[in-house]
This record gives structure tokens, C-alpha cells and sequence, in this order.
């Protein structure tokens, strides 16, 4: 037998869904409200073990996801700026005046200011933690996925699943195909050899 026609096979095989009952387009019922239609399920024996690779639709996605765009990336009016205006916008403030500070009935308020900064020191406001920075708005979501509709469809086969990867987009995509009106979200997870458990991989 040639080859040609054992590697059409595995190509199908690798695209066939987890569960006989799976349907292209199945609705899923996330957490948060959203629905999510399974695309499509694909496996793959590249890395450390199998990868299961499942993608989903989510129609409002962008909707669920902040815009990059707003007041803090426009600068068309810092632009227009004379470059002599100070910051205020005030065209008749002069630029060389100089604010002395340190007179008698100001060190009641420095006083005060220091003592603030000195609290803080004590109890530093800590900032988020990397891994939460990294997640995206649907995390939460994205994490009941993967452990009560990926894992379970893909623990049915072996050898054992070492890694899942959810892609999610707002629209049908072809696999690997890039759409730049597209907005998609990608989230690995890797399954332990001793326990049933997607575990956050950032990427």
C-alpha cells in the first residue's frame, strides 16, 4: 500500500471530533452567560505528549473583551500642543515662574505628606500578581472549558493527553488561517501524568 493513502487517513483522523454525539456548532453554556459553539477538535503528537487542540466560536467576543483604543492612546491633542503652552493649557502662564516651597505655613502640610509616605512604606500596596496581568477577560470561562468539556473528550484517548490548547474566535476560521478583521484568544493547559487537571500554561 502507498502512502499517500495512510497519511489522508491520519490527516482525517486528526480532525474527527472526541464524541461521537459532538456536532459542529454545538452550543455550550459558559459561567458567564456567553455561548460558545464547538468548531472543531484536532490532535497532534508534537512537544512533550498528544496536544488536543479544540476551537470554539463566541460571536460577541468582542464584546467580552476591552477595547485596545480610547483616551489613553489618542494624542491627537497633545499633538496640536504648541510646544512653548505649559501642560495646563494656560497660554498666559508663564513657563519660568518657579513655586518655592517650605514657607512656615507649609510645613504643617509636608509633615503631614511625609507621615502618609511613611504609612505606605509600612504597608505596601502590592500589585497584581504576573500571572493574573497575563490573563485574558474570559479567563475564568476559558478555564471551566477546558476542565469540564476538553479534558473529559480528550482523556477517552490514548496514550494520555499531555497538553490542551482552546483557540476561540468570533467567527469561523479556517485552521491556522489569519483574518485580521478576526479577533481570536488562544490558552494552553497542561494535563499531569498523576491527576485529571487543566493547568494554566501562559504562554
Amino acid at each position: 500500500m502507498s502512502r499517500f493513502p495512510i497519511l489522508c487517513a491520519l490527516s482525517l483522523a486528526a480532525a474527527l471530533p472526541a464524541n461521537a454525539e459532538d456536532v459542529k456548532g454545538m452550543a455550550i453554556t459558559l459561567p458567564s452567560g456567553a455561548t460558545a459553539l464547538w468548531q472543531e477538535t484536532r490532535q497532534d503528537a508534537q512537544g512533550d505528549g498528544p496536544t488536543y487542540r479544540f476551537r470554539f466560536i463566541i460571536a460577541d467576543l468582542a464584546q467580552r473583551v476591552p477595547a485596545t483604543t480610547g483616551p489613553a492612546t489618542e494624542t491627537e491633542d497633545l499633538e496640536d500642543m504648541p510646544e512653548d503652552m505649559p501642560e495646563s493649557g494656560d497660554p498666559q502662564a508663564d513657563a519660568t515662574s518657579v513655586q518655592i516651597d517650605g514657607a512656615p505655613e507649609d510645613a504643617a502640610e509636608d509633615d503631614e505628606t511625609e507621615a502618609q509616605a511613611d504609612a505606605m512604606l509600612d504597608d505596601p500596596a502590592l500589585p497584581a500578581a504576573p500571572d493574573a496581568l497575563m490573563q485574558d477577560p474570559i479567563h475564568a470561562d476559558v478555564v471551566w472549558l477546558c476542565q469540564n468539556w476538553a479534558l473529559p473528550r480528550a482523556l477517552q484517548d490514548q496514550p494520555r493527553v499531555r497538553q490542551i490548547v482552546l483557540s476561540i474566535a468570533d467567527r469561523e476560521l479556517p485552521f491556522g488561517a489569519y483574518d485580521p478583521d478576526a479577533l481570536q484568544l488562544f490558552e494552553a493547559f497542561a494535563v499531569p501524568a498523576d491527576r485529571d487537571i487543566c493547568e494554566w500554561a501562559p504562554w
